[in-house]
Parts: structure tokens; C-alpha cells; sequence
């Protein structure tokens, strides 16, 4: 699957993944994301959503995690720039506030609002890494949490075949823009917004996703890291990446 390096073309290359997930949104949830099945487990033990909690689910897509936060009895806000998907959302978390809104601008919420934010495979498509990892530390409460998850930079995927070949499946890698991103580039920005790393988590091909792939890559690519999820904690003190 093809990556690209970020460049100057920040906003126009945002809005062709905006129509990408457009596109996707009336075939997303039955279209099960690998991503998504191999993470879900893991982010959803470091979000731990608790009753009475402030939580913004950045991306939120069609509201899986947003539902999920919700029977938790957390408060939660999704917001992301797709209004098709926000309007699938509207209907899966009767109990949520949603909004639109772009990850790579200001987000639109006071300072020190929420307990916790959870941003599940959106960095990916952004051009730029510092600001939106700003806005989530400003939107923070002292001491609160950021969970975020993205494809794995070491993440090969030679000899990754699906069963349907993607024939006839909505390609997200031809449709929106991907950024291949470092672990350094991560561990920068984390230290430049303010955020300190708790845990970092990276999720192998397993069995969640074997009956998606042809028998024949599944024993290629099992146990390959896919996924790597960071949880991050609002600190006053930097900490040094070195």
C-alpha cells in the first residue's frame, strides 16, 4: 500500500481524504476495517472510559468508539470532517454531542475540556503532526490522557493479500492521502506538544483478522506488527526525547 511524505499541499490533500471517507461511509461499518478489529481490544483497555468522564472521540467516523464510550457512561463529543459519516454517528450515539470539524485546525472546544481524547487511525491522513497533537494536549485537563493509534511504521505489506483481492471494496490507500511516519516523527512531536508517553502498544497480524486474508498470507504475514498504539499523558514537565 502506497505512502506519501508530507508536503506543502496540506488543505487540498485534507479535502480529497474528506471526500474519500464520504465516499466510504455508507459501506464503512459493514466493511470491517483489519485496522480497527486488531486495536480494538487494546485501545478500548487504554481509554478505560469510566461513568461521568469528558472524553472526545477525534475522528470519530460512524461512532464506533463514540458508542462504545458512551455505554461506559462517559460524556462523550465525536468530531470529525466527514458529515456523512457524523450523520451514521448521529444515529449509532443517540447520547453524544457531535460536531464537524478538521483535525488540522483549531479545534472547537475551551481549553482544559476533557478528561481523555481517543484519535483511532486519523493521524495518518493529516500532512502535519505537531498542531493537531497541540490541540489535543490544549484540550486536555491537567493530567489527562490522549490515546492514538496508527499504522505501524515498520508495517510491511508484502505478501498482505485479502480474500476478495479488494475487488470489489472500497480502497481507502487509492483514494485519500497517507503519510508514512517514523517513530522518531512521533516522539517529537509528543515532546514538542507536551505530552509525556505512558505505554506504547504494537499490535501484531492475529487471528482477529485471519478470516480476512487468503490462507497463504496469513501465514506470511502473521505476527507482523500492523498497529501501534500510543497512550500519552498531559504533563507540565517535557520530558526528553534524546
Amino acid at each position: 500500500m502506497p505512502h506519501k511524505t508530507p508536503h506543502s499541499r496540506g488543505m487540498k490533500l485534507t479535502a480529497r481524504t474528506k471526500s474519500a471517507y464520504g465516499a466510504w461511509s455508507s459501506s464503512y461499518d459493514s466493511d470491517r476495517n483489519p485496522h480497527i478489529a486488531l486495536e480494538h481490544p487494546e485501545v478500548m483497555k487504554l481509554v478505560a472510559p469510566r461513568k461521568g468522564e469528558v472524553i472526545l472521540d477525534a475522528a470519530c467516523g460512524t461512532g464506533k468508539y463514540t458508542s462504545e464510550f458512551c455505554i461506559a457512561g462517559a460524556r462523550v463529543t465525536g468530531i470529525d470532517f466527514s458529515k456523512k459519516m457524523l450523520a451514521i454517528a448521529a444515529g449509532r450515539c443517540p447520547n453524544a454531542n457531535l460536531a464537524l470539524g478538521n483535525l488540522s485546525r483549531k479545534l472547537p472546544f475551551p481549553d482544559r475540556s476533557f478528561h481523555k481524547v481517543n484519535c483511532a487511525q486519523a493521524l495518518d491522513h493529516l500532512p502535519r503532526l505537531l498542531n493537531p497533537m497541540k490541540e489535543f494536549a490544549r484540550v486536555l485537563k491537567p493530567g489527562g490522557i490522549l490515546v492514538f493509534s496508527v499504522t505501524h511504521p515498520d508495517m510491511n505489506w508484502g505478501g498482505y493479500v485479502r480474500k476478495d483481492g479488494w475487488s470489489n471494496r472500497f480502497r481507502l490507500t487509492e483514494n485519500a492521502d497517507i503519510f508514512h511516519r517514523r517513530f522518531c516523527d512521533y516522539f517529537e512531536a509528543i515532546e514538542r506538544a507536551g505530552l509525556a508517553i505512558d505505554r506504547i502498544v504494537q499490535v501484531p497480524v492475529s487471528k482477529e483478522v485471519q478470516a480476512h486474508l487468503t490462507p497463504k498470507s496469513y501465514r506470511a504475514v502473521k505476527g507482523r506488527y500492523q498497529v501501534v498504539i500510543f497512550r500519552l499523558k498531559k504533563s507540565s514537565r517535557r520530558i526528553s526525547c534524546r
